[in-house]
């Protein structure tokens, strides 16, 4: 290659992938040959191999700066996010001008959900390099975490306007322009990454998730010629079965369709480590704690707040578009999924309060160990404590909140773990229960593609777990009766007005007509729902189960007579 030909293969690289050079400038090169070995245990991914070398290190050096960015990077990697904040925080104060630690200490802060932390720091890094993509990119990303999601999409534009060459760059502004009703601009944001990147697998899942884009033959053939090539990666190539499912369903080949949903299901369940069984074993505990008269001792437990509305349910239920018609409301805001009582409170609550015994890994608690730790957890608060509590989550997202509307929404799905824990922290919020029938929920969680949800792989696990959570529901139903008020999809559908008014009297807040027209509601939507609660009612999301009824018997079998008693909810036993 000539030099000439090199210099325009390296400008070529730098517009396609303009983050590398970026990466590149922001650290000093290495000095010391221990931490540069380190560093290379890192690359090659010798996780402990890298710690034993730079605890000795730091042993001798504890302030070494370089040595502690390395370490939070082992911390980092093995999950152990709060250690790594800690190391980057003293990186950060020892060498405050080194751009890189700053930057990763940004990163850290958004995984551990201080977003405010992580924009604060980016806005330091900004007013010393304000054209730098990374620190822009990342803005952009706290920001729709924020829920600032108008900034987040003009930071988005901009980029792509200054590195018009990058995939990567227009992939993430069709996701804001998704979130933000932008449908056309998506649709066209994704086709620009195909262009400039045709095997770039994420674009075609992108538009299949939109639920609403309808692929062309010729699409569909681009797609499977992908699908056969060699070099594709476990996930890519399981996303590709997804978006090639979904191709095939709109254009009513059922038969393709259930095939490459199930493949693509196949090769992501390869991959997580799933207990069929986790569930039913925590709604046994759960059960057995929070019985009648458990509530009947504690009844002035709790903040007094009615401003908290929770929407639980199980996904593709319906949830978004309750949410949609609820914050239409002039007295609702909606906060979508909060995450805000899981991430911000009791997670740390539970490292707090919870013996090691109950740990996984020694490190992270998952919500079956703090199912099984819910007595000692209450018995260590006592009604202050979880008075505070709900305050405590109340100032929590209230930082999120952008309007001054009495209530708010929060849309967690998995909160149903947390109905006891609710109830004694805010015995005044509303808990709505989300209901769709049961072939069509499971059905539909197949054929997405669901983050963390590793039930959604097998229809069997789908059905466990829709039967368990019907099951708990009904629990609470009987110990704490009126508490929780169920929206039933279909009713919804066929009959809004009605439905919408049992639910607005259960909330205590007058109907209004606007609510109706949800889908003129421009309020972001950072769900899979975000283009379908954006139209008006329809009826085809019923009975979609139809189509591929010669596949479901695992399904139909898993919810025996969860499937029979729809609506309502089998008896006990």
């Amino acid at each position: 290659m000539s030099s000439l030909d090199a210099s325009a293969h390296a400008n070529s690289t730098r517009e396609s992938d303009p983050f590398a050079e970026a990466k590149g400038k922001l650290f000093p090169p290495l000095r010391n040959r221990k931490l540069d070995a380190s560093a290379d245990a890192l690359a090659e991914g010798q996780i402990t191999a890298a710690e034993t070398l730079l605890s000795s290190y730091l042993a001798k050096k504890p302030n070494d700066a370089e040595a502690l960015n390395l370490m939070a990077d082992v911390a980092r990697r093995t999950k152990r996010f709060e250690k790594a904040e800690k190391l980057l925080a003293k990186c950060v104060a020892l060498a405050p001008g080194v751009n890189g630690y700053r930057y990763n200490y940004a990163i850290v802060l958004r995984v551990v959900h201080d977003m405010e932390g992580a924009l604060g720091q980016l806005e330091n890094l900004l007013a010393i390099d304000s054209t730098n993509i990374l620190f822009r990119d990342q803005a952009a990303t706290v920001l729709i975490w924020l829920g600032r999601h108008t900034e987040a999409l003009g930071l988005r534009q901009k980029l792509v306007e200054d590195f018009p060459r990058s995939p990567d760059l227009w992939l993430r502004y069709a996701h804001v322009l998704r979130d933000t009703g932008f449908r056309e601009e998506c649709i066209a944001a994704f086709h620009e990454a195909l262009a400039l990147a045709p095997s770039c697998v994420a674009a075609w899942g992108g538009m299949a998730n939109l639920k609403v884009y309808r692929f062309a033959p010729e699409e569909i053939e681009r797609m499977e010629v992908l699908s056969r090539s060699s070099g594709l990666s476990t996930d890519d190539r399981a996303i590709l079965h997804h978006a090639l499912g979904t191709a095939y369903g709109g254009a009513g080949l059922y038969g393709k369709s259930f095939e490459n949903f199930a493949r693509g299901n196949a090769l992501h369940r390869l991959k997580v480590d799933f207990d069929e069984h986790r569930l039913e074993t925590n709604r046994l505990t759960i059960e057995r704690l929070f019985d009648a008269q458990f509530f009947a001792d504690r009844q002035d437990w709790g903040c007094t707040s009615f401003a908290p509305i929770f929407i639980v349910g199980m996904p593709r239920s319906g949830t978004t578009l309750l949410e949609q018609i609820l914050s239409s409301h002039s007295q609702i805001d909606g906060l979508g999924e909060c995450a805000d009582l899981d991430v911000a409170l009791l997670r740390p609550l539970a490292q707090q309060n919870i013996p090691t015994g109950h740990f996984a890994n020694g490190n992270a608690v998952d919500k079956g160990a703090l199912a099984n730790a819910y007595a000692e957890i209450i018995d260590r608060l006592g009604a202050e404590g979880f008075r505070d509590l709900g305050e405590d989550y109340l100032a929590v997202t209230g930082r999120s909140r952008a309007t001054p509307r009495p209530h708010f929404t929060d849309k967690t799905l998995r909160n149903f773990f947390y109905i006891g824990l609710i109830h004694l922290m805010l015995p005044n919020a509303k808990i709505i229960d989300a209901r769709r029938h049961p072939l069509d929920c499971g059905w539909s969680c197949f054929r997405s593609q669901f983050q963390g949800m590793n039930f959604a792989f097998r229809l069997t696990d789908i059905g466990q777990d829709y039967t368990n959570y019907v099951k708990l529901l009904a629990h609470f139903d009987r110990v704490l009766p009126g508490r929780i008020h169920r929206v039933i999809y279909e009713r919804l559908i066929t009959d809004p007005e009605t439905e919408l008014r049992h639910l607005f009297a259960y909330l205590g807040v007058p109907f209004e007509d606007a609510c109706l027209h949800f889908h003129e509601n421009r309020r972001t939507v950072m769900t899979q729902s975000s283009e379908q609660v954006r139209q008006p009612l329809y009826s085809s999301g019923i009975a979609q189960w139809v189509y591929y009824e010669p596949w479901l018997g695992p399904l139909k079998t898993a919810l025996g007579p969860v499937l029979d008693y729809y609506p309502d909810s089998p008896p006990p036993g």
